[in-house]
């Protein structure tokens, strides 16, 4: 997908924890310099039979949670600092989402953190699991135990 004319794009899953962290730095020196890098933070859409104000009010709660979580990535990220970073927000499941996501934006590949929680996916986590079976492209998963060598 990448050659030697363009810069790499990069999409990466991110939720604030420490192994999504460690995703997004490998991803921002993957892409430097100058690449391009889209940040894809999920909400879990509310079910619809809590119907209205509920459904409004939870919605928009996980919204503005979202969208403070990708908000605080530009501000004082200095590994950022040589990538073109954009942020995605976008309702339902992560794993369908970030891999929307990487097919629009024409993505040369997906990181994203695991953090292994659950005894049957002790090794990478749903979402992680869920996405090497539905991306069409190469996804890189760090784990919980590479974090302090990404860092």
């Amino acid at each position: 997908m990448t050659n030697a004319h363009t810069k790499p794009t990069i999409v990466v899953g991110y939720d604030g924890s420490d192994t999504a962290r460690a995703a997004l730095l490998y991803a921002a020196r993957r892409a430097r310099p100058g690449g391009h890098l889209y940040v894809v933070h999920a909400i879990d859409l509310p079910p619809d039979f809590l119907g209205s104000p509920y459904y409004s009010g939870l919605l928009t709660e996980r919204r503005a949670r979202g969208s403070e979580l990708l908000g605080a990535l530009s501000r004082g990220e200095d590994s950022l600092a040589e990538v073109d970073v954009h942020t995605e927000l976008l309702g339902g499941p992560p794993a369908e989402a970030i891999a929307a996501v990487a097919r629009a934006r024409n993505a040369d590949e997906i990181a994203i953190g695991a953090r292994g929680l659950g005894r049957v996916r002790a090794l990478l986590g749903s979402v992680s699991h869920e996405l090497l079976h539905i991306a069409d492209r190469p996804v890189v998963v760090i784990p919980s135990g590479a974090v302090e060598k990404i860092e």
